[in-house]
């Protein structure tokens, strides 16, 4: 079972393509955030985002994932 949490931080670090202000809309440090991601990563067996220093892109596994955490 997935957090709703959890997934709430996912759709919207996709809606704005960075974790570090999806983090703090929701009142989350940026590292918790990113255990967050990496725990739901983990529970998929699946890397949903594309990381680089600026930006979070959705991978495909992400895209896939994303139609079904919005519901």
């Amino acid at each position: 079972m997935y957090s709703l949490d959890d997934l709430k931080l996912f759709v919207r670090t996709a809606e704005l393509e960075n974790l570090s202000a999806a983090a703090r809309e929701l009142g989350r440090t940026a590292a918790t955030a990113s255990a967050a991601l990496i725990r739901l990563e983990h529970r998929l067996s699946a890397r949903l985002f594309a990381r680089t220093t600026r930006r979070m892109r959705l991978t495909e596994e992400g895209r896939a994932f994303l139609g079904a955490a919005r519901k």
